[in-house]
């Protein structure tokens, strides 16, 4: 009788899970929801790649390699928050966003500079003629 009892309670936590197991795992950053599966296949991918080209430089330089990795993971992390891509997705952009490092802070240095000169026009240094 018991284990008729166990069996059937066993089944119904089964089924319970079962159906819960479809959903992904949803958390909130600042108000804003996103799934943890993906979220953690884009960072893995991203600190992966960030690894292999940091061994892959013959000078380690920790007070610039850092930053970058530093960046580059808090990158990933807005873009999969604002994006909300599939799991497979995630890995790429992860992937792919590291890759980039240092480019990010160029391209940000970039626009800054086009951006200071649109709104101090009288900024940029006297050019000879």
């Amino acid at each position: 009788m018991i284990e008729r009892a166990a069996g059937a309670a066993f089944s119904l936590i089964l089924a319970a899970g079962a159906a819960k197991a479809g959903e992904p795992v949803i958390r909130h950053f600042f108000g804003m929801p996103f799934e943890v599966p993906t979220m953690i296949g884009a960072l893995f991918g991203c600190i992966v790649t960030r690894v292999i080209v940091g061994q892959s430089d013959k000078v380690s330089r920790w007070f610039v390699r850092v930053p970058v990795d530093v960046l580059t993971i808090g990158v990933t992390f807005y873009v999969v928050l604002e994006a909300r891509p599939g799991g497979l997705t995630a890995l790429f952009l992860g992937i792919t966003v590291a890759s980039l490092g240092a480019t990010i802070i160029k391209i940000a240095e970039a626009r800054g500079r086009k951006l200071l000169d649109a709104l101090l026009p009288g900024s940029e240094p006297d050019k000879p003629a």
